[in-house]
């Protein structure tokens, strides 16, 4: 979609406006009327790409005008330009009723199919005959197919005795696309929609210096400068002012224009055709077509990594956000309710907590709301996996300094441990149980989610969650069915691991190993080391025969802790707690002890060729059935 972006010399980059529709309907003669004026009923080809400079447009904006050949052999060619405009035109001809149909049957069915998201006008070819003015208006025939494809702007005659309605074609699919109805205006309510109202909300806030919730004439005319580059005359704003008080009195009071007077005022500005008005506003506060803050606010430099780094909120952002906290928790008891975390997003598109991978995984207060902890937990989990993201609902609630000083990269305050285990092994429970929800309580169906689930709370040395600076992210990596799929970069953010497995059930325990073979080796070769718990889960059952003999032998011998006893009915792990945080702090410890597939390669090759006659087959077979537990439990 188009955003306005220059090209190497600062000029605007121009807008791609497509014309498609049925043979004969008038494409090129349309291209042809606007660009030069004149008609041409009978153009024998394809047009080639016509630029129109930016002078030919009120918007001082250039515009690509693209042509597009009717015929069925050429689809692909008009799919590919679709897909590459800024806007469509669609046209048809009023005595050809065939190629109106088209576009509600064909045309206007298939840019869905495509998922083309642009404005679309629709430009009807009149014929200057005596028949003209029994012939419906352009408006009556299209009404119902701009009811049932609310993308179609607007439509618009054009004839050969009205050649300025041609140009006045292109200049509305410009001006769709530079200033957009759909996404500030409901049509069908008369008001401004909900991301609009949260983005002027905004900018009233961060225009209302004194936090009086009010702009006086100063900060009034302070934004008229920012966003217009002239001053407003103290007679315009005293007749705004009285307007005001006429259309809609609770928008104004002695002290200036209240938040709702704003609100109303941009909503005349769309009802009055001044649209533009509104969204230069906007852009010159950095919102993109979707009203979401644009990439060249996000300093994408300040938190570029190495696979094994992480990004984390700085002190300052920190501050900040428990200022917010304690100004939205109205009654301090360290709750933040629902409705009030909803005060806090309004200046945003919406929270960014109500969808995977952030709902439900973090503790929740009785009646859903949050802690401070589990507040500042949110932030750090988005920090950690978006920084993007976390940035951006920064700005939407208007951090007040830089917003590179918001995140810094490094791996001492927050720690991720991957949870690993077979099906069943208890890996859910323990990261339900972590964020004080029931350890059988069904999250995975409840938030929708097939990815790696998350859980992340405040975590102090003695494994009991309270307001600390570490932070704990617990990932539960899903094993695919056709085996271990965690990419070698995704495992360089570990920094512990755990493999949990059911200690009533031998399988589970041999397909545990099994996995912390597998991962130690991935990880290993590819360059990675990372502290490995095994946790034997259910506990409140009976163990599998020699259950605690076997793993404890088979940890000693790879050089890690005994498994770790853990019971979720029964709500016992703080001490697996303390344990990851230990092995966080000493992460040259319970490092396992496996040869990786590199050095075992380089020892078999080093060896055949010493000893190809004493036999070089029984060593590669003997090599390639390595399997982890086997070998421990005969040693």
């Amino acid at each position: 979609m188009w955003m306005g972006v220059g090209d190497s010399s600062g000029s605007p980059k121009p807008i791609r406006i497509v014309v498609v529709g049925e043979k004969g309907s008038g494409k090129s003669s349309l291209i042809m009327a606007a660009a030069r004026n004149t008609f041409h009923p009978n153009i024998a080809s394809l047009l080639p790409y016509t630029n129109l400079p930016s002078e030919f447009f009120p918007d001082r904006i250039p515009a690509t005008v693209i042509d597009t050949s009717s015929r069925p052999e050429d689809k692909g060619k008009v799919v590919k330009e679709v897909k590459q405009a800024d806007a469509i035109v669609l046209t048809f001809a009023f005595d050809r009723p065939e190629t109106l149909d088209r576009l509600s049957k064909y045309w206007l069915p298939l840019f869905r199919q495509l998922e083309v998201r642009v404005p679309i006008i629709v430009a009807g070819y009149e014929v200057d005959n005596k028949e003209t003015n029994k012939q419906t208006s352009i408006e009556q025939i299209t009404s119902p197919m701009m009811q049932q494809y609310r993308e179609v702007e607007t439509s618009i005659q054009w004839s050969a005795q009205r050649l300025n309605q041609a140009t006045k074609v292109l200049y509305y699919a410009q001006k769709a696309v530079i200033h957009p109805v759909g996404p500030v205006f409901n049509q069908e309510t008369n008001s401004l929609k909900p991301r609009c109202i949260a983005a002027l909300k905004r900018i009233f806030l961060l225009s209302d210096h004194n936090m009086d919730g009010i702009l006086s004439d100063a900060e009034l005319n302070e934004l008229q400068k920012k966003c217009f580059d002239t001053p407003l005359v103290p007679c315009e704003i005293n007749q705004m002012k009285k307007a005001m008080q006429v259309k809609f009195p609770q928008g104004v009071n002695e002290r200036g224009l209240t938040l709702d007077g704003f609100l109303f005022l941009n909503t005349r500005y769309i009802e009055e055709a001044r649209i533009q008005t509104l969204w230069t506003m906007l852009r010159k506060f950095g919102y993109n077509n979707d009203l979401r803050l644009g990439d060249g606010l996000i300093p994408y430099s300040s938190f570029k990594r190495e696979a094994d780094q992480s990004v984390e909120l700085t002190n300052v952002a920190i501050e900040f956000l428990r200022e917010v906290y304690e100004f939205f928790d109205n009654n301090g008891d360290n709750n933040l309710e629902p409705h009030e975390t909803g005060y806090i997003f309004e200046t945003a598109p919406g929270s960014p907590w109500t969808e995977a991978p952030y709902k439900d995984v973090t503790e929740e207060t009785k009646d859903g709301g949050l802690s401070l902890e589990a507040f500042l937990s949110l932030w750090s989990l988005m920090t950690l996996i978006d920084p993007a993201r976390s940035l951006e609902y920064l700005m939407y609630i208007r951090f007040p300094y830089d917003p590179s000083s918001a995140i810094h990269v490094t791996r001492k305050r927050v720690l991720q441990c991957f949870v690993f285990g077979p099906k069943n092994a208890g890996k859910s429970a323990l990261l339900n149980q972590f964020i004080g929800r029931s350890y059988d309580d069904d999250i995975n169906n409840s938030n929708g989610s097939t990815d790696e689930r998350y859980a992340v709370n405040m975590v102090k040395e003695s494994g009991v969650i309270a307001n600390t600076d570490k932070t704990l992210v617990l990932k539960e990596i899903r094993i695919q069915e056709d085996g271990f799929m965690l990419s070698n970069k995704a495992l360089a953010a570990c920094d512990v691991a755990i493999f949990i497995y059911d200690s009533s059930d031998e399988s589970s325990w041999n397909r545990a190993i099994d996995l912390l073979a597998e991962v130690a080796t991935i990880g290993e070769d590819a360059g990675f080391k990372f502290p490995c718990l095994m946790v034997a889960a259910k506990t409140d059952l009976d163990p599998f025969p020699m259950a605690i003999q076997e793993s404890t032998r088979v940890t000693q011998d790879i050089g890690i802790d005994a498994p770790i006893p853990i019971s979720s009915k029964l709500g016992d792990f703080r001490n697996l707690l303390r344990k990851i945080l230990t092995a966080a702090e000493h992460p040259h410890l319970n490092i396992p002890e496996i040869e990786s597939k590199k050095k075992r390669s380089c020892k078999l090759i080093k060896r055949s060729l010493m000893a190809v006659s004493i036999g070089t087959a029984a060593l590669i077979a003997g090599l390639a059935s390595f399997r982890l537990y086997t070998a421990r439990k005969l040693s």
